[in-house]
């Protein structure tokens, strides 16, 4: 099979607008939902996540079956990008709701999730548009956009950061500031979404000859046909059990990013005590780095050929060596220049630790809020990469030439079901025992799943 590079290209910059959206808005949301919202709590912001990762778990696999069972990749994501164009409309008007923002918001950010569920049909379109030779190139391709899109998010973001709250209204009830200023900018990243999918995007099942698509798809679909789908995957030839291994490392790879959506932001307020202007700039510069980070680390694959000095499994070893690393490094251990006391509750800023919120606020001791940044940026920017890399060019040969579009799916849904539990374990751990007890249960998480790879390591040889 020769690599069709130009209809890679097309899914990568449709895959870089998709994910700008959720990279500008991930910055500031906790600090918009309390000032929309004062009874926001850390716990609901916890739910934000999982529910954003709930819908977009489910749907996932919803957009996978739609795709495979009626031959069709177009509409699919023509429907994701429609319910993202509607999530944006409807965040920028919050402020029309006269109580409760928040569950507003809640329904907003689940309609993020759910429109970027169409992730899989991207991620099979890459497998089907590449050789067995060049996977691991066209996937460094397919992950330095979302790379590209980490730094430009926090780009649009400080960008406006010097527009504070309520900023201009550019129509009644609709207001551009510091924080809806990535709102904005999705919408306009969503509009052009869908006019490259509709101008520019090839869809592979439309080269299909008519009698070959008609046997394969019909105009009804029942749980039978799926059952029926799922048996014949399952009866193909494949080594069943790196896959399980490659779907358990996915999911141990995304603990850490599962607790950092729910606890990075309270952390910056209620432990360091920045308030809402400094934590959105520095969450912006950090993420920032660790997109720059990232986007080398992917261009090398490209343009360097390190996939040929450096096989996959060797990327996802590396991966998990530099979580359990973070953790290690990053706890708050009682030396002075590694820890130092929570910061008092300043109840005018709301900032600070509150007992009332925290029982551990007297006694515990936080992490050196310099060291903690600079080690996520660092090892964030080494294993998201990495891990991404890795894991989807060994998950797709060890899939082989099948059409990968469920399982992928699969893959996805493993993930999402991390990012769906994650915040919910992370959050009430953090908030009942601090974060050095999180840190504690996490760094056992991933180092079990890096002694299960290193025992696996040598049979995954003949994928690499």
């Amino acid at each position: 099979q020769k690599t069709q590079w130009n209809e890679i290209y097309v899914a990568t910059f449709i895959t870089f607008l998709c994910s700008v959206e959720n990279n500008m808005i991930s910055i500031g949301e906790w600090n918009y939902l309390q000032k929309m919202d004062p009874e926001v709590d850390n716990n609901f912001f916890a739910l934000v996540s999982s529910i954003t990762k709930g819908g977009h778990a489910v749907f996932s696999m919803a957009f996978a079956v739609w795709s495979h069972r009626f031959r069709i990749s177009k509409i699919p994501l023509l429907v994701g990008r429609l319910l993202a164009l509607l999530g944006c409309i409807l965040y920028l008007l919050i402020e029309y709701v006269p109580v409760n923002r928040r569950y507003a918001m809640l329904f907003c950010y689940c309609l993020f999730g759910i429109s970027f569920g169409t992730s899989p049909i991207l991620r099979a379109f890459i497998a089907r548009m590449s050789s067995n030779k060049s996977r691991v190139t066209a996937y460094a391709l397919f992950s330095t956009a979302t790379m590209f899109s980490v730094v430009v998010g926090p780009l649009g973001q400080l960008a406006f950061s010097h527009i504070a709250y309520p900023g201009y209204e550019i129509l009644p009830g609709m207001k551009f500031h510091i924080f809806s200023a990535p709102i904005w900018i999705a919408l306009f990243t969503n509009i052009i979404a869908i006019a490259v999918v509709l101008i520019r995007f090839d869809d592979p099942w439309e080269r299909e000859k008519p009698e070959i698509k008609d046997s394969s798809s019909s105009s009804s679909f029942t749980l039978n046909d799926l059952k029926s789908k799922i048996v014949a995957i399952r009866s193909l030839p494949l080594p069943w059990q790196l896959v399980g291994i490659v779907l358990f490392e996915k999911a141990i790879v995304n603990v850490t990013s599962g607790s950092l959506s729910a606890v990075a932001s309270p952390l910056m307020t209620d432990v360091f005590g920045f308030d809402a202007k400094d934590t959105i700039t520095i969450f912006a510069v950090a993420q920032l780095l660790m997109g720059l980070f990232a986007l080398s680390i992917s261009a090398a694959f490209m343009f360097c050929k390190l996939n040929k000095k450096i096989s996959s499994r060797n990327m996802l070893l590396f991966s998990l060596c530099v979580s359990v690393t973070l953790y290690i490094v990053s706890y708050p251990w009682p030396l002075p220049v590694l820890s130092q006391p929570m910061e008092p509750r300043n109840a005018t800023a709301h900032t600070g630790c509150s007992p009332n919120n925290y029982p551990w606020c007297d006694y515990a001791l936080a992490p050196n809020p310099w060291i903690w940044i600079s080690v996520m940026v660092i090892s964030m920017g080494f294993t998201f990469p990495t891990s991404s890399i890795g894991l989807d060019t060994l998950y797709s040969r060890v899939l082989g030439d099948i059409d990968q579009t469920l399982m992928q799916g699969a893959l996805v849904l493993v993930e999402d079901i991390v990012l769906f539990f994650g915040p919910f374990y992370a959050s009430r751990m953090f908030a009942a025992f601090s974060i050095s007890s999180l840190w504690s249960v996490n760094v056992a998480i991933v180092g079990f799943g890096l002694v299960v790879f290193v025992a696996t390591f040598k049979r995954f040889k003949p994928y690499c």
